[in-house]
């Protein structure tokens, strides 16, 4: 498994990584409506920066900072995750640049029918290892709503520390980090 980074006729990553069962692909306008169907789930947007949905408008703006995010930070981005078997999409994932911490970190959303199904801890351990060996960052830093065990648990799963608690768009959240073992 691991990093692909095949591109499309635009210079895009077309297929970014695979894992097993995923593959991580830039996003494309076309992604819209799957997008914003998990994106407009309550549920699943209630762990995610202030809880709130995502209404068309938003939902059109945001695809817009993801896909100029490519070329902004190449390597680094939100990427659409699909199960490989079927090309369904399952939702998104990726690493980005926290300027407030000048730190990458990871995250990811899924649709709610693929979760406890073990896909975001094989994502985010693949995004850990590219983040690692491609990036050669010394840190990787995630964080999760305090009443989101199931993310709490991914990110443990995957070696994370918990380090500290604090708010973020007024939600308690829980803060963890990951720092490289020497090679």
């Amino acid at each position: 498994m691991g990093i692909l980074e095949s591109r499309d006729k635009n210079g895009t990553e077309a297929i970014f990584m695979e894992t097993d069962r995923l593959i991580l692909r830039s996003i494309r306008s076309s992604d819209f409506n799957a997008l914003f169907r998990m994106n407009s789930d309550p549920i699943v947007m209630k762990y995610v920066g202030d809880g709130s949905t995502r209404n068309h408008k938003q939902m059109l703006k945001e695809i817009e900072v993801l896909m100029s995010y490519y070329k902004k930070r190449p390597g680094m981005g939100v990427w659409v995750v699909e199960l490989k078997m079927s090309s369904e999409f399952i939702g998104a994932g990726g690493l980005t640049y926290n300027t407030n911490k000048a730190e990458v970190e990871l995250g990811y959303r899924l649709q709610r029918d693929h979760w406890k199904k073990g896909y975001a801890t094989e994502l985010s351990k693949e995004l850990l290892r590219y983040a690692f060996q491609n990036l050669k960052a010394g840190k990787v830093i995630a964080s999760a709503h305090e009443k989101n065990l199931l993310s709490q648990k991914v990110l443990e799963k995957i070696g994370m520390t918990q380090v500290s608690r604090g708010f973020e768009f007024d939600s308690p959240q829980v803060y963890y980090e990951i720092i490289k073992k020497p090679s």
